[in-house]
């Protein structure tokens, strides 16, 4: 069964726990960004009130002397008693903004000077209302007390305006403050949301790389390995289905290895009976034959040959990918292996007239020959049935830094630019095939050597090289000294 946890929550559920999650720094900020300003907002309001509040009581002091002056001059010269009435109500005004000015927030200096503005208005309605002496002479008395509170009036003004401009300094100050700590509070804000956010992209996508991962190895025929998917529900389950899928390809592997077995078995019986009965034809056992039937015998044992091989191809590639036998690991010469495969090849090389040239140092390696063997045997084969009739195949050894690396080329078409993708897979046979009369091959060889070569530690490869022909390139492991 698959291994994991599961959430009790879908994907689209978390999606968009997590899209609230990435929001929730940002909406925190907006909240604080919003607190600020109305602070910022209350202060300036509070600072404008203030600021009117003091401008209009200062500047209607001033009016209100005036005002006292006027009606105190016509009452004292005239000696009119309804004139008395203008003096009371410039006296009320007076004291109805001073009392306002007063309750603004003066500093102490401005305090003090207020005080004594009103201490001089008082004795100086006290005087006027009095009405003793001379009218113009009282009056001509008072104007020192009348110019002593107008330029009191005059200091209280440009206080006031002083204690706005300082309302204004402090409203700059208070505005860059709060635009630092907005500043501050964005980057913090789009931090957590930015770290908040590949979090849970990491947590989501989690469960989407084990599912990707199971999808691989399924692919690549990892059939040994349960999918371990833990997440959300709906992921789960769907690990839950590759599960199923996994152990249902694994159980028809199993049927296609035991009916291939099967019937190479059942084909390689009558096949041997059928090789015996041809040769025994060719050789002339039953009687001479003639040319024409030597002919057909020799087309006979060919396909005989062929057919042999591909069921022979078929078992070993089969062997190697499923059932791989552990490495025989023992010391021998490249040189020597080398060699003895071409001697191997000799009447195949003779019959297409083809040259094979090997360049190879003494060398020694340790691995398992009959891989090897194999190994080497599948490409020289290839190039053999891919040359030309009297073409040339080099084979050359070289000691590179990863090891060992061999090169064998051959004269043949090459591998086309569309195949290449594809050249190592089981089975796959490219647009371009050997001249007519060559042996076709089964598509196993490559893949089968590969194979080999992996399981040595080491790799092989089609290089490109200017011209015809293809070059595939071995490099295996030297052993330490």
């Amino acid at each position: 069964m698959v291994a994991g946890s599961r959430l009790r929550v879908s994907f689209s559920a978390l999606l968009l726990w997590g899209f609230g999650l990435v929001a929730l720094p940002l909406l925190v900020g907006l909240g604080a960004t919003a607190y600020l300003f109305d602070q910022v907002a209350t202060q300036a309001r509070d600072a404008i009130a203030v600021a009117v509040q003091l401008t209009r009581s200062s500047r209607e002091l001033a009016q209100d002397i005036d005002d006292l002056q006027r009606a105190s001059g016509q009452f004292l010269v005239l000696r009119d008693a309804a004139l008395r009435a203008g003096v009371d109500t410039a006296h009320g005004n007076f004291t109805r903004d001073a009392r306002q000015l007063g309750d603004a927030p003066l500093p102490a200096p401005e305090q003090r000077t207020l005080a004594i503005l009103r201490h001089r208005e008082a004795a100086t309605y006290a005087a006027v209302t009095a009405g003793d002496g001379n009218g113009a002479a009282a009056f001509s008395a008072l104007n020192p007390a009348f110019d002593a509170m107008r330029a009191g009036a005059g200091e209280l003004v440009v206080h006031s305006n002083a204690l706005v401009d300082a309302q204004e300094k402090r409203l700059q100050r208070a505005s860059r403050a709060v635009w630092s700590a907005l500043l501050g509070l964005g980057a913090v804000s789009v931090t957590l949301s930015v770290a908040l956010a590949l979090l849970v992209s990491w947590r989501l996508s989690r469960p989407l790389r084990e599912i990707k991962q199971a999808i691989r190895s399924l692919g690549e025929g990892r059939l040994d390995r349960a999918p371990d998917v833990r997440g959300p529900r709906d992921l789960v389950d769907l690990g839950v289905q590759l599960d199923w899928l996994r152990r249902r390809l694994a159980e028809l592997e199993a049927q296609k290895i035991q009916l291939l077995r099967h019937v190479s078995h059942e084909l390689k019986t009558p096949l041997t009976s059928l090789k015996e009965g041809v040769d025994l034809l060719s050789e002339g056992v039953a009687g001479p034959l003639n040319d024409e039937q030597q002919s057909i015998a020799g087309i006979m044992r060919g396909n005989v040959r062929d057919l042999h091989q591909r069921i022979d191809s078929l078992i070993r590639y089969d062997s190697a990918l499923h059932d791989p036998t552990p490495l025989q690991w023992s010391t021998f010469s490249l040189r020597g292996l080398l060699a003895g495969l071409v001697r191997r090849n000799h009447l195949t090389l003779r019959a297409r007239d083809v040259r094979v040239d090997y360049d190879c140092p003494a060398l020694q390696l340790r691995a398992d020959r009959a891989k090897l063997e194999s190994l080497f045997e599948n490409l020289l084969v290839n190039a053999i049935r891919f040359s030309p009739q009297g073409g040339h195949i080099g084979i050359t050894a070289t000691q590179v830094a990863e090891g060992v690396e061999v090169r064998i080329a051959d004269q043949g078409p090459g591998v086309a630019a569309e195949d290449r993708a594809l050249l190592f897979q089981p089975f796959f046979q490219g647009r371009n095939q050997p001249p007519a009369g060559a042996l076709r091959g089964t598509g196993l060889g490559l893949a089968l050597s590969r194979q080999y070569a992996q399981m040595h530690g080491g790799t092989l490869e089609l290089i490109d090289q200017p011209g015809a022909g293809a070059v595939f390139r071995v490099v295996l492991p030297l052993p330490p000294p």
